[in-house]
């Protein structure tokens, strides 16, 4: 049991030492590597697996949205809540279906939005709405 909470205690650290932008990437690939998962389970008949799988996507699309700063973000955390908003229904449908064809198109949003958040330079790594700098960012890690 002290291993468990040794590592268990090395990832919170590591999560909470991450700059916002590398977070969200991590968030991001975890959206990628999850919805993989779900469409080859489904593609294998586990659909318990696939349900989990399915139930981690969702909670990653609610966290994301959960950190949407609309004050700061104006139109872009809209939009974003529109696409966010339509992952977790079609995440849904794709479970109840079990449409693994489905939930793997979801990954034709996520990897360029994957891709957009890697493509942040370092220097702008650590700004969010939450800094006061005159950028103006829609990320409130909060959450």
């Amino acid at each position: 049991m002290g291993a468990a909470l040794a590592y268990s205690a090395y990832r919170r650290s590591e999560i909470e030492t991450l700059s916002p932008r590398d977070l969200l990437v991590k968030l991001f690939e975890g959206l990628e590597r999850f919805i993989e998962q779900a469409a080859q389970a489904m593609e294998d008949r586990h659909y318990e697996r696939a349900a989990r799988s399915c139930q981690r996507v969702r909670d990653i699309l609610f966290e994301l949205q959960s950190t949407l700063n609309f004050e700061a973000g104006g139109e872009i955390a809209q939009r974003l809540d529109a696409l966010y908003a339509f992952m977790i229904r079609e995440t849904l449908e794709a479970g109840l279906r079990r449409d693994a064809h489905r939930i793997r198109q979801l990954l034709r949003v996520v990897r360029p939005l994957t891709e957009a958040w890697r493509g942040i330079p370092d220097e702008y790594a650590h700004v969010t709405s939450l800094t006061g700098s005159n950028h103006q960012h829609m990320i409130d890690l909060r959450g």
